[in-house]
């Protein structure tokens, strides 16, 4: 029998697996997930495959039917796209005010640090550097709700799970947004530091909503 810790292992590997799979498209949305098959395939048991299913059931990776099983959750149409974009604004110039306003600025460190790796980073595997690009940039956005000092609104961010949506285009486009994004996060960064409030509104506005425009017409 499978130790806790081995099994705990192998679910991240499964985990990890089948969200490159999803984001390569070679899970393609709306795919039936054939567990049988997966199992064999891997050479594991259904425990850690249900496992990791489950926690991509909670990222909004897979959806699970009654009575069908699993499959591959569907991309965004263009008008649930606007609709997370509206929601994004709404949080993000919300917590970027109050991060002002209380004067938290060592926020900007933190994400002065996650905006210099996403400038730095160099694969050789395309899908590997969409995940690792798509996560920091997450972690940056994160970082700002976090900063905004509403836990209500953080968690609520957080269950959108925005950049999972995002980061499932980069693959059909080829490359990430590595010179644009991370240029608008210092933008956003700069106007943190000097306190300027509209300044910082418009950024994080406009950062958003032309990291979506530039995604949907490349893709």
């Amino acid at each position: 029998m499978i130790r806790e810790k081995e099994r705990g292992e192998t679910t991240e590997y499964v985990y990890n697996l089948l969200k490159e799979r999803i984001f390569d498209w070679s899970l393609s949305p709306g795919e039936k997930i054939n567990i049988r098959n997966l199992t064999r395939e891997i050479s594991i048991s259904a425990i850690p495959l249900r496992e990791a299913l489950s926690r991509l059931h909670s990222e909004k990776l897979v959806v699970l039917e009654p009575n069908k099983g699993y499959r591959v959750s569907d991309i965004l149409d263009n008008d649930n796209m606007s609709k997370m974009l509206e929601a994004r604004v709404l949080m993000e110039t919300h917590a970027i005010q109050n991060i002002i306003r209380t004067n938290n600025l060592s926020v900007a460190e933190e994400m002065t640090r996650l905006t210099e790796q996403m400038f730095s980073i160099h694969s050789d595997i395309p899908n590997k550097k969409i995940l690792d690009f798509t996560h920091l940039d997450q972690q940056f956005h994160i970082a700002l709700m976090e900063a905004g000092g509403n836990n209500f609104l953080c968690k609520a961010y957080e269950g959108m799970h925005c950049h999972l949506h995002i980061g499932r285009f980069y693959y059909v486009r080829g490359e990430v947004d590595q010179r644009e994004a991370p240029s608008e996060h210092l933008e956003i960064i700069e106007a943190i530091r000097t306190r300027d409030v509209l300044r910082a509104e418009n950024a994080v506005s406009s950062h958003i909503q032309d990291s979506i425009k530039r995604l949907l017409r490349k893709a």
